[in-house]
């Protein structure tokens, strides 16, 4: 059986895997914060 090297192709935005994990986790953490915003700000 002949192994070839599997490439991985890079992502279409942002140009490298990390740096779309990073702006992920980036999102995330912004529309927490948004939503413990609202939370907080019509709590009663």
């Amino acid at each position: 059986m002949d192994e070839q090297e599997i490439r991985d192709e890079p992502p279409p935005i942002l140009g490298t895997w990390p740096r779309v994990y990073l702006f992920v986790l980036m999102y995330l953490a912004a529309l927490i914060a948004l939503f413990y915003g609202f939370t907080v700000y019509f709590a009663p």
